[in-house]
């Protein structure tokens, strides 16, 4: 399910009770058009075509070939679209909701071009680990800038893990099913509270003070500082910039 780094190698997931379970969690009724990142040999895709229309979106163009022959009558239907290229350059087209098997060396970047979309739910699959950075909150020794970055585009937390003998091949990690909604907090401008967000994490041990200067929370380290706290640290930033 998780691509590695060479000619997109799958581990492909072989557990039809975790396939059952991702479905179910999306919620999904039959005006729901859903948007499918790395459908591999289409263990989801049979079953969410069940219930709605599917764009899946495929980098491997062997896989492509597979899943349009595989899934003939219902690209015929219309009720599927194969979109054969790398998620990170195609134009996704409009969806409600969003399933994916993210590859861990595109996590991040993808899935904030995912929110950069209007949807109302999304179903991801992450590789354990960086599930857990994305859900952390203040206090965590995950708790980092991804942290910060998804609660200010939205909400997300863990709804399984996912053992790594449910794949084929075997990965060396298990992996985390993440549930994520799109609610975006208004917080400065965009780039500022991006800036300072890199900044503070960069030198975490460090406070504030000692990395912006004279700013709201100096005294205090990054992983101290609340999302909302570090809002009024990029805004007083902002401020004084401007």
């Amino acid at each position: 399910m998780h691509r590695k780094m060479s000619r997109y190698s799958q581990n492909f997931l072989i557990n039809s009770k975790i396939a059952d379970f991702i479905v179910e969690k999306a919620d999904l009724s039959s005006k729901d058009v859903v948007l499918e990142i790395g459908p591999g040999k289409g263990i989801l895709t049979s079953r969410l075509l069940k219930k709605c229309k599917v764009y899946a979106v495929e980098i491997d163009r062997a896989l492509c070939e597979y899943l349009s022959i595989f899934f003939q009558k219902e690209i015929k239907e219309g009720r599927l679209s194969i979109i054969c290229g790398n998620a990170l350059k195609v134009d996704f087209p409009k969806f409600t909701k969003v399933v994916a098997n993210i590859p861990y060396h595109i996590s991040s970047p993808l899935i904030f071009k995912i929110l950069g979309h209007d949807f109302e739910k999304g179903i991801l699959m992450l590789q354990h680990e960086f599930a857990e950075r994305l859900c952390a909150g203040p206090g965590s020794k995950k708790y980092g800038r991804l942290s910060v970055m998804m609660y200010y585009n939205g909400e997300a937390r863990i709804l399984k893990r996912v053992k790594k003998g449910n794949f084929r091949p075997v990965p060396k990690v298990d992996s985390a099913i993440v549930e994520i909604y799109k609610s975006p907090r208004f917080c400065a401008d965009e780039s500022t509270l991006e800036w300072v967000v890199r900044k503070i994490f960069e030198q975490r041990r460090k406070k504030i003070k000692n990395i912006l200067g004279d700013v709201p929370y100096g005294d205090k380290r990054a992983e101290e500082l609340t999302p909302e706290e570090i809002c009024k640290v990029a805004e007083y930033v902002n401020r004084v910039r401007g």
